[in-house]
């Protein structure tokens, strides 16, 4: 009796069933199980695609993987039918992509030669912005050590130190905003003090000419005075 050998596709298999359990989540029991699938088959299948298709839709809502993966779905099939490229079956894969049979023979096939060109160049452009990205910073670097920064040349051994760094950000975060608020505090003061400041001038210069006026009154009413007596006797 020879002994039972695994299938191939049994990884592949797993990630089907992970995907199947994305979209029609899992169940907490077979029993469960079994009866979601005797409700689903008794659905008709203008239903079912329906529900299938509003689950696409909610996934792809909420991931952007999700998204492109459904809507490139065709490209990347290669990668989930792996059988094309097992040993034994149809050559439709080599004659899609123009790879000899000779070659298949001698090379082994990684999952790069299962998609054409043009796939290839579509996850190249989704990926343009990090690439463009990545670029930018591998040149600041570069550009750093040709200028000699301390440290530039050694900055995986700052990692290390991320999490002191996060904290000390966050303190003086926190330092930053109790200065803005005593500058708001003193800034209130001196507006205060300034009107203090202003209402007391205007008090004084009022002050002032009350006096000056009473001082003109008291000088008028002497001079009166002087007068009448000067004409009495």
């Amino acid at each position: 009796m020879t002994a039972k050998t695994e299938s191939p596709l049994i990884p592949l298999d797993i990630r089907l069933r992970t995907i199947e359990a994305q979209v029609y989540g899992l169940p907490s029991s077979f029993s469960e199980n079994s009866s979601k699938r005797s409700e689903t088959s008794n659905k008709s299948v203008i239903r079912q695609i329906r529900e299938s298709q509003e689950t696409f839709d909610r996934l792809s809502n909420e991931s952007e993987g999700i998204k492109r993966l459904i809507q490139g779905y065709d490209h990347y099939l290669p990668l989930l039918n792996l059988s094309t490229v097992l040993p034994g079956t149809t050559s439709t894969f080599t004659d899609n992509h123009d790879i000899k049979e000779n070659d298949n023979k001698d090379k082994p096939i990684t999952e790069s030669d299962l998609l054409n060109d043009q796939v290839k160049l579509n996850m190249i452009l989704e990926s343009a912005t990090d690439l463009k990205q990545s670029e930018r910073i591998l040149r600041e670097i570069d550009l750093l050590k040709q200028k000699n920064v301390e440290g530039s040349g050694q900055l995986e051994k700052l990692l290390p130190y991320n999490k002191d760094l996060t904290n000390a950000i966050k303190k003086q975060q926190i330092h930053s905003t109790e200065l803005s608020k005593v500058e708001n505090d003193v800034r209130g003061l001196l507006n205060r003090y300034n009107q203090f400041t202003t209402t007391t001038s205007e008090l004084f210069i009022d002050i002032h000419h009350n006096l000056q006026y009473l001082e003109d009154r008291v000088d008028k009413l002497e001079r009166k005075k002087r007068k009448e007596i000067e004409n009495r006797y």
